[in-house]
């Protein structure tokens, strides 16, 4: 029983740290990314020790990546019983578009206004990528470089702590997205969303930016009752 709870983390045993950046963040980052990947399932507890152990590093950025992931939703601490990755709620999976998309159409209208040549070719790289990430049937990069292109634009507003808001705003919603995209429609219909949302800023257009893109982040909770329907383990049942 033991050896099967230790193998949920074997995703770590080829993971190396930088030295450059602040442990707890990369702890946070390397968890977040295996719960939304489901390699780390609704229901499965969390090994403090066992992951200092194979990242090496204290139980403190693992404490702080922790506190950051409950905070965001991904964990469930359980006073006496441990903590868990939590099954995905669909209150909270409304809540997350809820803002995400106010955060992320007041930021895509106010970098179509002032976008650069630079900005606006970075983009473009970005779209180049998903492209050939789903030519080559990658649903991994593809998944990549969509996080990329929403993150990229919240960084052209210039407001620093805005990429955090919108992280912090999506997790449950990032795990829906995840178990969408082997949908053979959906990551095609994202690229196409991609490229109006992209058009718009290009062109200097706010309003053509901010339609495309709330069009576009209307699309999962849309689709959620479809996927309670086929995944229910995946989900919590709520009154």
């Amino acid at each position: 029983m033991e050896h099967d709870k230790n193998s949920q983390y074997l995703f770590l045993d080829t993971t190396v740290l930088s030295r450059e950046l602040p442990k707890a963040t990369q702890v946070y980052e390397i968890m977040r990314s295996a719960i939304i990947d489901m390699k780390l399932r609704p229901g499965v507890p969390i090994n403090k020790d066992l992951i200092s152990c194979k990242l090496k590093v204290s139980k403190t950025p693992v404490s702080e990546a922790v506190s950051r992931l409950e905070e965001n939703g991904l964990l469930e601490v359980f006073p006496q019983h441990g903590t868990f990755v939590t099954k995905i709620r669909k209150s909270d999976v409304r809540q997350g578009a809820f803002l995400r998309k106010a955060l992320e159409v007041a930021a895509v209208r106010e970098v179509a206004a002032q976008a650069t040549v630079a900005q606006v070719d970075q983009l473009r790289k970005n779209m180049r990528y998903q492209k050939s990430a789903l030519q080559a049937g990658d649903l991994e990069d593809f998944h990549k470089f969509d996080e990329e292109f929403h993150t990229l634009i919240c960084r052209f507003t210039g407001y620093p702590r805005l990429p955090r808001l919108v992280d912090g705003s999506r997790g449950q919603l990032d795990r829906v997205r995840k178990l969408l995209l082997p949908d053979a429609k959906r990551p095609d219909e994202t690229l196409k969303e991609h490229k109006a949302i992209l058009k718009a800023i290009a062109a200097h257009d706010p309003d053509g930016a901010a339609l495309a893109t709330k069009a576009h982040l209307d699309k999962i909770p849309n689709r959620l009752e479809d996927l309670v329907q086929h995944q229910p383990e995946m989900f919590e049942t709520e009154a």
